[in-house]
C-alpha cells in the first residue's frame, strides 16, 4: 500500500479497553486483533482479511455527536469474545480534511487503496453523507457496483440541495455512473412522499419494513447482491436503538438488525460494511453503541463463514431448474447451491441484438411463485432494467 497511514489515521488506543474483569482474556477481540500506531506499523496487508477505520467527520450533518461513535463501539466491540479466529487490522480514525470534500476524497482513496489489497472493510460513521465517498471507489475502480441500505427514509432531497446526510442518495443516485442497482431494505412509507417513492422504485428495489420484517430472510437475496452494504441506525426503534437524534417508535429490532448484518457478512459480494448515524449523546444505558457492537460482530463472524460462491464461476455445480412463465417468450432458469441451499435466477436480455445473461439471486419463494405461473419480482425488475 503506497499511503503513509499516519498521515491520515488517528490510531485508536486499545489501553482504554478495562478488561480485567473478564475471564478468558485471551478469547477477547482485543487480544486477537492489529491496532495499528506509530508504535506498532503496519508494513503489509497480505495477512489480513478485514480493515476497520473509524471516520469520525460529521460537518455534512445535523446529527452531531455522531463523531464519538467510532471509538465508543470499539470499546464495546472488543470486549466481546471473537466468533473463530480472525485476520483484523484496526487502522484507526481517519483524520478529518480540511473541508468535507477533502475528508470524501481521502476515504475515498484509502478504501479503494483496501480493496486493492483484497480487504473486506468496516467503516464506522461518522455521518451516512460518507456514503458518497465509498460509492465513488468503484466508480474509480471502473466497476459496476450495487448499493444496499437499511433505512426508514429516502434521502434524496432536491437537485438543488446542499450535500448532506439527508440527501446522499440523489448524489450517489445521480452522480454515480458505476451504479447498477440500488436496493433500499425496511423503508416506512410515512417518512417518504409518494414523489419520491414512486422515483426509487420506478428505477430500484425496494422492501417495505412491515414486508421486510414479516419473513427476515426474504430480504438476503438483495444483501447477498450488494457490494456496499450499509445500515442507518435509526432504522431500528427506538426501545432498542434510543442513540439518534430523530428516534422512531418502529423500526427493526436489535436481534432483526444483526441478523440483516450476518447477511451482509455472508455475501461472497460485500466488500464493504458501513454503519452510520449513532449518536452518543442521545443514547441510554449505551444501549445503542452495544448494540452497534454486536451488529458488527455478526458482519464478522459470517464473514469467516463465507463460501465463495460466485455463480459466474461454479453455475456447473448448482442444481438447474427450468421453469416456463406464460407470458415470458424464454424458459426462466433457477440454480440452486448444493453447498448452502442458496438460490439464483438467470435473467435473459437483449443489447443491440446480442443475447446476453445476468444471474442474480433470489429465494426459494421467487422460484415456488415461478412454478405457480407468477412472475417473480426480482427477476421482472432486472428483466426491465437490462432490456
Amino acid at each position: 500500500m503506497n499511503i503513509n497511514l499516519n498521515d491520515f489515521f488517528i490510531p485508536f488506543k486499545p489501553e482504554s479497553i478495562d478488561i480485567s474483569k473478564y475471564s478468558k482474556k485471551e478469547d477477547l477481540f482485543i487480544n486477537n486483533i492489529t491496532v495499528f500506531s506509530e508504535k506498532n506499523p503496519i508494513k503489509s496487508f497480505e495477512n489480513f482479511d478485514i480493515a476497520l477505520i473509524g471516520v469520525q467527520d460529521e460537518r455534512n450533518s445535523d446529527n452531531k455527536g455522531t463523531y464519538k461513535a467510532p471509538d465508543l463501539i470499539r470499546k464495546e466491540l472488543y470486549k466481546l469474545y471473537i466468533p473463530s479466529t480472525v485476520n483484523i487490522i484496526d487502522i484507526g480514525n481517519l483524520k478529518n480534511g480540511k473541508t468535507v470534500k477533502d475528508t470524501y476524497i481521502a476515504l475515498t482513496d484509502l478504501v479503494y487503496e483496501l480493496l486493492k489489497e483484497e480487504l473486506v472493510v468496516i467503516i464506522l460513521g461518522g455521518s451516512k453523507d460518507l456514503i458518497i465517498p465509498v460509492c465513488k471507489v468503484y466508480e474509480k475502480g471502473k466497476k459496476a457496483f450495487s448499493l444496499c441500505s437499511v433505512e426508514p427514509k429516502f434521502d434524496l432531497g432536491e437537485l438543488n440541495d446542499i450535500v448532506s446526510s439527508d440527501t446522499y442518495l440523489s448524489e450517489v443516485i445521480k452522480n454515480n455512473n458505476k451504479l447498477f442497482n440500488y436496493s433500499n431494505i425496511g423503508f416506512q412509507s410515512y417518512y417518504n412522499s409518494l414523489k419520491d417513492i414512486n422515483y426509487i422504485n420506478e428505477k430500484f428495489e425496494t422492501v417495505r419494513l412491515g414486508i421486510a420484517g414479516a419473513k427476515l430472510s426474504q430480504n438476503e437475496p438483495y444483501i447477498r447482491d450488494a457490494d456496499f452494504f450499509s445500515i442507518d441506525i435509526k432504522s431500528v426503534k427506538s426501545s432498542d436503538a434510543p442513540g439518534v437524534n430523530s428516534p422512531s417508535v418502529n423500526g427493526f429490532y436489535g436481534e432483526e438488525i444483526c441478523q440483516l448484518s450476518k447477511y451482509a457478512g455472508f455475501s461472497d459480494k460485500v466488500s464493504v460494511f458501513g454503519l452510520f448515524e449513532v449518536n452518543p449523546d442521545y443514547d441510554n444505558d449505551n444501549k445503542t453503541v452495544e448494540l452497534s457492537a454486536q451488529v458488527v460482530w455478526h458482519f464478522i463472524q459470517s464473514f469467516y463463514n463465507r463460501k465463495n460462491e460466485y455463480p459466474d464461476s461454479i453455475i456447473k455445480e448448482f442444481r438447474k431448474y427450468i421453469v416456463n412463465i406464460d407470458g415470458i417468450s424464454d424458459n426462466v432458469c433457477f440454480y440452486k447451491s448444493t453447498k448452502t441451499g442458496r438460490w439464483w435466477v438467470e435473467v435473459n436480455y437483449n443489447v443491440k441484438n446480442d443475447e446476453r445473461s445476468k444471474i442474480i439471486s433470489c429465494s426459494y419463494e421467487d422460484y415456488l411463485k415461478a412454478t405457480r405461473n407468477e412472475i417473480p419480482e426480482r427477476w421482472w425488475n432486472f428483466f426491465n432494467k437490462m432490456n
